[in-house]
């Protein structure tokens, strides 16, 4: 049994996106894989991240019983920090471990999707980056392309090391200005990074990575 927990640098950077292609390429080299997102804000009716990320596992792991319910344990309306979002209330820990536990239990791998980035809080002393912690994961580091991300990048990463948590790292180039990108940014990530990879290019490396 493994566990991949996948964040990014911030919100809409594509953790869902990169969620989804593991599943399928996973699933394809015959694994089984389960998914969970402990949590999800801005829910009005059923969880859209959530959602995807059920139906994607569904699709290709027709033998897994789980429901949406399983997947994305806890909701809130108020789309914000989970620590915002639960006004009063505390986070039902236990609720999202019992949804893990019957995921794990049918799954070779569990793919856990973060919410916004790794300093996100979910109660006064709980960060999103210590779900990993938790679930004893391997991380995957999803950040963008754009103007700026070199800073967000790095940060990101220190933290990581700084928490001797195992992790890869790749870009997402959602916004498809490659060559903005090779211009702004590459020069520096060729310099300071052994490797370079993309969801789009280098899916199959990444893989290797994270197994």
């Amino acid at each position: 049994m493994k566990n991949i927990f996948i964040t990014a640098t911030n919100t809409d950077i594509g953790k869902t996106h990169a969620t989804i292609l593991l599943i399928k390429e996973l699933s394809l080299k015959g694994y089984k894989v389960g998914v969970l997102k402990p949590i999800e804000t801005g829910v009005t009716n059923l969880p859209l991240d959530g959602q995807k990320l059920y139906n994607t596992a569904m699709k290709f792991n027709k033998d897994i019983d789980i429901t949406i319910q399983d997947v994305v344990p806890i909701t809130f309306s108020l789309p914000s920090a989970p620590y915002v979002a639960k006004g009063n209330t505390s986070i039902d820990f236990e609720k999202i471990l019992r949804a893990y536990k019957k995921i794990a239990s049918q799954s070779d791998i569990v793919l856990i999707e973060g919410a916004g980035g790794l300093m996100v809080p979910v109660e006064k002393d709980f960060y999103m980056i210590d779900f990993i912690k938790i679930f004893d994961a391997k991380t995957l580091l999803v950040t963008p392309n754009s103007l700026g991300c070199i800073n967000d990048t790095l940060l990101s990463l220190n933290l990581l090391k700084q928490h001797n948590l195992s992790h890869s790292w790749c870009i997402n180039h959602f916004n498809s200005d490659k060559e903005s990108f090779k211009k702004v940014t590459l020069p520096f990530y060729k310099e300071n990074f052994d490797e370079v990879l993309s969801l789009q290019d280098d899916l199959e490396m990444i893989i290797k990575r994270l197994l």
